[in-house]
């Protein structure tokens, strides 16, 4: 996994955006529909699968995606959370991981 970004934080309406440069070297492309789920304390963005339609969005023309508030409210994330931002590239999937979890 590589860190991207150590201190990112969301827009006021949960928008991240996803970089081109990644976005092109893991497939992601504009208009396509994603996945986006919580795992151990962490946000996944990855490719959407056909099974299962709950958390998807789309990538905007800017390359960017709404993290869902239920999400958002879940981790305890608000616009001004700083937040981790990785790359996982043999899962082809972006993780987001609020700082303060990192804390100890």
């Amino acid at each position: 996994m590589y860190c991207l970004q150590n201190s990112k934080t969301l827009g006021r309406q949960g928008l991240i955006n996803l970089p081109k440069k990644w976005r092109m070297q893991l497939g992601f492309y504009t208009g396509e529909l994603v996945e986006v789920r919580m795992y151990n304390k962490a946000i996944w963005i990855r490719h959407a699968g056909n099974a299962n339609t709950e958390n998807q969005r789309y990538i905007s023309a800017k390359g960017s995606i709404t993290i869902p508030s239920e999400i958002r409210k879940l981790l305890k994330i608000k616009e001004d959370t700083r937040l981790s931002f990785y790359v996982e590239p043999e899962e082809e999937s972006f993780v987001l991981v609020p700082n303060r979890i990192n804390e100890k």
